[in-house]
């Protein structure tokens, strides 16, 4: 061997074999470091990619569009005025379509859905079952299963990801299917905590409910049950959806109020709220009903991201005395309680209502 010949040895000379092996070349040594560098910045700029891929840019928000709408249950004896689910249904599914956006992130909570409107519904919004993007949480409330009306909570699987969810009863015995109070029916509260695909560090709670439309003391105990269900979760901001049967001026709306719940639409400046004032209709557009039942709530330091500060403010209701503020602004853009009345008839005895928010994660 020629005395300038550099050689290598390989790992495995002088094994048990007892073989000798072929000394590398450095030609051969230079070809596999170029390969090594090569395998090394194509992990390293995968890695990035994956990193750069779930993290957010800084101060982007997730932009969530809540919408929230009593669908009336499939009602085989009709009231005056009302259609049959089978003329409404295409309507209240074209609505949920219409009103949630690709470019949001979309949680669609609704109230008085049937087992049977909950197929039609979904069966819908995924073109037929060609899709399976559209999925929901939530359960019968009289058997805990199938049976009776939901409050589900919908959502795209290319949105969110599940983190956990329940459900409660409106009653003295919250965690079987019961009766509360002085309710005519059961009444049940949907939680669901979610994800954010497009920026995983967010993490938002969404509680969907439907209060009793006969029990004054039920729709009270009702308010301070979903309170003490909410505090302080699980660390992570909540919105509470539904169909309160209860007017601003009336005592559970104030409850909510006082414990720091912020009422979207009072929240909300002039300029970016549209459509209607009332939220339930009755059926009758001669003499339409002018309840406002319906509500999207934010926590306690929600703001008016149009024109309010984002620091918490004097007058905001930090009544647990949560520190969620310092790690989430929520901030909310635009509010809507949208149009139900097409083709001379009514989707729903209650308006849709929409709102727009903005997550800033700290």
């Amino acid at each position: 061997m020629a005395e300038n010949q550099e050689t290598t040895p390989l790992l495995n000379e002088g094994t048990s074999t007892g073989t000798s092996t072929k000394p590398v070349s450095k030609r051969t040594r230079i070809i596999l470091g170029i390969f090594a560098i090569i395998g090394i910045l194509a992990i390293t700029g995968w890695t990035v990619y994956r990193i750069t891929e779930k993290t957010p840019l800084v101060n982007e928000p997730l932009k969530v569009r809540l919408y929230t709408h009593n669908i009336r249950f499939d009602n085989h004896h009709t009231d005056v005025n009302e259609e049959k689910w089978s003329k409404r249904r295409q309507l209240v599914t074209s609505s949920i379509d219409f009103n949630t956006d690709s470019g949001l992130a979309n949680v669609v909570c609704l109230q008085e859905v049937l087992h049977n409107q909950l197929e039609d519904i979904l069966y819908n919004l995924n073109e037929g079952n060609s899709t399976d993007d559209w999925t929901y949480f939530g359960v019968g409330r009289t058997d805990g299963k199938t049976e009776g009306e939901y409050a589900p909570i919908l959502f795209k699987r290319a949105e969110w990801n599940v983190v956990d969810n329940s459900t409660s009863w409106l009653s003295e015995s919250p965690e079987v299917p019961s009766r509360g109070w002085d309710a005519a029916l059961e009444r049940i509260v949907s939680m669901v905590t979610l994800e954010s695909k497009a920026n995983p560090f967010v993490r938002l709670n969404f509680f969907n409910t439907h209060f009793d439309h006969k029990g004054k003391k039920a729709r009270r105990e009702s308010a301070r049950l979903i309170v003490d269900r909410m505090e302080n979760y699980n660390g992570y901001p909540s919105f509470l959806c539904g169909d309160f049967n209860t007017n601003p001026t009336d005592e559970p709306y104030q409850i909510l109020k006082l414990h720091g719940f912020k009422d979207s639409r009072t929240l909300i400046d002039q300029l970016h709220s549209y459509g209607h004032k009332a939220t339930f209709t009755g059926f009758d557009n001669l003499h339409e009903d002018t309840a406002i039942i319906d509500y999207i709530w934010g926590p306690y330091f929600a703001k008016n991201g149009n024109q309010s500060p984002s620091i918490l403010e004097l007058e905001d209701i930090n009544y647990y005395d949560l520190d969620l503020h310092e790690e989430y602004k929520v901030m909310i853009k635009q509010y809507a309680v949208l149009h139900s009345r097409f083709h001379g008839f009514y989707m729903s005895d209650h308006r849709p209502v929409s709102a727009d928010y903005y997550i800033y994660k700290a």
